[in-house]
C-alpha cells in the first residue's frame, strides 16, 4: 500500500495520550504522528508539564526537535517557540521544560523510538 500524505491543520487541536517513559519523574502527553514501515522513522507531538524532571539518557536513532510552545531546555540551551535541535544516535542527552510552563514540540526520530537512561 502505498504511503499518504500527513497534515496537521493546527496541532494545538490534537489529542494527546498520556505516556511514562522512564526517564520523566511523571506522564507526558504524546501522539504518534507518522511511522515510516520501511525505515521505522518516527513523528511525535509531545507536550511536556511544567516542572517535568527527566534524566540523562541516550537512542539508538538520531532525533530532531521543533518547539512549537513554551521553553525547552536542550543540553544545557534555552529554546522557545521556533526552536530547533538535533541529537545524533547514541548521544548522551537531557532535555525537559526549562521552568515551570508546559512546553510542546514535534520530534522526529530517525528510526524506532527507543530510550535508556544513563543516570540513576
Amino acid at each position: 500500500m502505498p504511503e499518504r500524505a500527513v497534515t496537521v491543520a493546527d496541532w494545538r487541536a490534537i489529542e494527546l495520550e498520556e505516556s511514562h517513559p522512564v526517564i520523566y519523574d511523571r506522564p507526558i502527553g504524546v501522539r504518534l504522528l507518522h511511522r515510516d514501515e520501511r525505515t521505522g522513522a518516527e513523528h511525535y507531538i509531545i507536550r511536556y508539564p511544567g516542572g517535568l524532571r527527566a534524566r540523562r539518557h541516550t537512542h539508538t536513532a538520531a532525533h530532531t526537535v521543533v518547539v512549537l510552545d513554551g521553553w525547552l531546555e536542550a543540553n544545557g540551551d534555552r529554546l522557545g517557540p521556533g526552536g530547533y535541535c538535533h541529537f545524533p544516535a547514541g548521544e548522551v542527552m537531557h532535555h525537559a521544560p526549562a521552568g515551570d510552563e508546559p512546553c510542546t514540540f514535534v520530534t522526529i526520530f530517525d528510526g524506532p523510538f527507543d530510550v535508556k537512561p544513563t543516570e540513576p
